[in-house]
């Protein structure tokens, strides 16, 4: 865990958290599916990144969304799960797809205490991140690439590649809308 730091749960953040799990609850998820802009303004009121044409699934959950960085043309689909503890930056035009889970915190094993720790998470533009996949603390995915549904991403993964398993190495380059195949 190379750029892992110890996460801070000062008063003060912790009053942000609750607060922001107020507002997610009462106003943020059961806002209708055309409130789109309702919900970028509320991730904005708390401090998140929000680029041009972002869209958010309102069950999306999120903790610390001031610590989001949502680029240009980001979608984000039902149910994902984006914790940003330590930090989660999204490259413009990069879907992820429902029930994914980034989360950018770990518990450090090696320690009796178990402290927990904030590890950032890039994902580069153009990924798509599919169904029920998981990126872990510490994660860069390069730019074009694709986490394959249920696959689990850890550590630096190549740009334009098609990136499949537990933990998921990259298998073969990923086609670009360009060239018209729409194969995976």
């Amino acid at each position: 865990m190379s750029s892992s730091i110890p996460l801070k749960f000062g008063f003060l953040v912790q009053l942000a958290n609750a607060l922001w799990r107020l507002v997610w609850l009462v106003f943020f998820r059961i806002s209708p599916p055309f409130a789109g802009a309702w919900r970028r303004m509320l991730l904005r009121l708390f401090g998140a990144k929000i680029g041009f044409g972002v869209r958010v699934h309102a069950t999306t959950r999120i903790r610390r969304p001031w610590n989001l960085i949502l680029e240009d043309n980001v979608r984000v689909e039902p149910q994902v799960i984006l914790n940003a503890n330590g930090g989660i930056k999204i490259g413009s035009g990069t879907l992820i797809s429902q029930y994914a889970h980034l989360c950018a915190a770990n518990h450090d094993y090696r320690d009796p205490s178990m402290r927990y720790l904030a590890s950032p998470i890039v994902v580069g533009e153009g990924c798509w991140i599919a169904t029920d996949a998981f990126v872990g603390p510490d994660c860069k995915i390069g730019a074009g690439s694709m986490l394959a549904a249920r696959s689990t991403a850890f550590g630096d993964l190549p740009g334009g590649m098609l990136l499949i398993g537990e933990p998921a190495i990259a298998v073969r380059p990923r086609p670009s809308a360009a060239q018209g195949s729409g194969k995976i």
